[in-house]
């Protein structure tokens, strides 16, 4: 039986809405049903649907959510803050009175995002639920998605033997999830940035099977090809639903000792100083 990866969670302070801190993140396996809008049923009906282009969002504060793993819940930050706790200082020093509200989530995919796990209900219907209220507040809302590393992890760590058809399948899965995630954030009328995933593979704690032992090296060469997968689908997505994309794939954040955690997995400080101002720099293209 395939082995289970101890994932530490690090709690984000600079948020505006606690999530529990009595968690142990485990590989997904759903425990509660996320009820889709019948618009986001059926994906043959997804892909034919075409939203514009990402907006500028209007003056004043707006409300940020971020939503993810454990690369959006800050893990390994010693100061709690992550990536969203100093996106959030960023966007404040040009609109003064802004928030963000972290419900990113250590060892989850995208399945959990949606549908929840362990009892916690998912990342997508809260914020959802939270785009209502900023919107009901006059406030221009965009929500940040950094999802599919774990899918990943799970698929080669606990899928056996992995070979093209696994792979087939996965990518159909991710794709639906994809356009369910994007779906629900744009007919709530928020603007998206997405993410698109870098090349896990690389990552020392793969090289070194510290952490994903079951891993083989044909596998961690499979992974490298069904990431730049993965990135097509973000991007093609991104474009169909006007979803901004900030790239992580074409960066050495998680091979650079100088921005990657001892664990040979996470950021470090200075990695997640890097990655708040990636976000920034496309977040500005919708701030005038």
């Amino acid at each position: 039986m395939k082995h289970t990866l101890i994932i530490l969670s690090i709690f984000l302070i600079a948020c505006t809405q606690e999530i529990p801190r009595d968690f142990t993140p485990m590989p997904p396996t759903s425990t509660e049903s996320y009820t889709i809008n019948p618009s986001t049923q059926a994906t043959a009906t997804l892909e034919s649907i075409k939203f514009p282009p990402a907006a500028p969002l209007p003056p004043g504060p707006i409300s940020m959510i971020a939503i993810g793993d454990s690369l959006t819940e800050g893990d390994t930050d010693d100061s709690g803050r992550g990536y969203p706790g100093r996106l959030l200082a960023l966007v404040n020093e040009i609109r003064v009175g802004s928030t963000i509200t972290n419900f990113g989530r250590s060892g989850w995919n995208s399945n959990a995002l949606i549908e929840g796990d362990q009892g916690l209900l998912g990342q997508l219907p809260r914020a959802v639920d939270e785009i209502a209220i900023a919107k009901s507040q006059g406030r221009g809302v965009v929500v940040l998605v950094w999802i599919g590393s774990n899918d990943l992890w799970y698929l080669y760590e606990f899928g056996g033997d992995v070979g093209d058809e696994q792979e087939a399948q996965d990518l159909e899965d991710f794709s639906a999830n994809i356009d369910i995630i994007l779906s629900e954030l744009r007919n709530a009328n928020a603007e998206v940035i997405i993410a698109l995933l870098d090349d896990q593979s690389k990552r020392p704690v793969a090289l070194a099977g510290q952490a994903f032992i079951e891993i083989t090296p044909d596998e961690l060469n499979r992974m490298a090809v069904q990431v730049v997968r993965y990135n097509e689908i973000i991007t093609q997505k991104a474009d169909q639903y006007g979803a901004l994309t900030v790239d992580f794939y074409n960066t050495d954040i998680f091979t650079n000792r100088a921005t990657l955690y001892d664990d040979g997995n996470h950021p470090n400080a200075n990695g997640y100083d890097v990655i708040a101002q990636k976000w920034f720099e496309v977040l500005l293209s919708i701030l005038p």
